[in-house]
């Protein structure tokens, strides 16, 4: 229990510095979400370099189509995520996303998986609610008001939580690495999918033209954070016992990385994080991260 529990919180720490670096890529470059996307897609295929120092068993068809799809369903939902965190602050849409992200999960693991919640996980997704609720708005005048983007990340949560089941149904069937494997083909096929729109082959194109140099150098390193990352993830879902809600909701803890990430960068570079950075909003956040914490002891 202990050990997958501390592997999803590491790897979440490690997915809020990408997030992080992803809003500065993302909204102060010339960098489309599109070619983002592509780009962040395209090179996973690199991973298959490992089948023959680890090896590679082929599954049966339905769950080779399943893995490659879901692998494509990331970049679908990576797409959208990006689009939002354009619109928005970092520390907005990623809670959005976060606190869809285990009350979708509930749901289709339900259907998916067979599992069922108990009173007090009812009890702990209001918590969930209320607190994505408060981190994600904006109070102006007195009266609250919705990012730009919350249905974007709204429906990247989704898309994520249909993602994370899918690889727990997956793992049910296949061993960690063969099911890694498939979701990093997937992830190629769908970023190769992204050139079937004209305009999206315009925008992907001319990104190594209009692409600044710092930004270059931060994409290398930004995805290896992020490989490293989705591996922790993939086995502590992979592992016997884990609770995909659980670690879909273990996300909460991004939230006090972020916050933490933002005011310290909004105030050394006020040009790259333009955070809402004030007490009454801080306060706010932290009472949000409480009121997700109960949500999460609960659970």
């Amino acid at each position: 229990m202990i050990s997958w529990i501390l592997i999803t919180i590491i790897a979440h720490f490690l997915n809020a510095t990408v997030y992080i670096i992803d809003k500065h890529i993302v909204s102060n470059t010339t960098l489309k979400p599109v070619a983002y996307t592509f780009y962040s897609g395209v090179f996973q295929i690199l991973f298959i370099a490992l089948i023959p120092i680890i090896g590679f068993t082929m599954p049966k068809t339905e769950f080779f189509i399943l893995g490659i799809l879901n692998g494509a369903l990331f970049i679908l939902a990576l797409l959208i995520f990006y689009k939002a965190l354009r619109l928005s602050e970092a520390s907005r849409v990623i809670p959005v996303v976060g606190a869809t992200i285990p009350i979708f999960t509930v749901i289709i693991s339900y259907f998916i998986l067979g599992e069922f919640l108990a009173v007090k996980q009812f009890l702990a997704f209001s918590f969930f609610i209320i607190g994505g609720f408060l981190l994600s708005s904006r109070l102006d005048h007195g009266h609250f008001k919705m990012i730009k983007g919350f249905l974007l990340a709204t429906v990247a949560g989704f898309l994520f939580a249909l993602y994370y089941t899918l690889i727990k149904y997956l793992y049910l069937h296949l061993s960690f690495f063969d099911g890694f494997i498939l979701f990093q083909i997937g992830g190629f096929v769908g970023a190769i999918f992204l050139l079937v729109s004209k305009n999206n082959r315009e925008k992907i194109f001319s990104t190594p033209k209009t692409i600044k140099k710092g930004t270059a150098y931060l994409f290398v390193p930004n995805k290896i954070l992020a490989a490293t990352a989705a591996i922790m993830i993939f086995y502590a879902i992979s592992i016997e016992g884990s609770t995909v809600s659980i670690i879909n909701s273990l996300q909460s803890i991004q939230y006090v990385f972020i916050l933490f990430f933002a005011i310290i960068l909004s105030k050394k570079l006020p040009n790259l994080y333009k955070e809402q950075i004030n007490k009454k909003v801080i306060m706010r956040k932290i009472i949000a991260m409480i009121i997700i914490g109960i949500g999460l002891f609960i659970i």
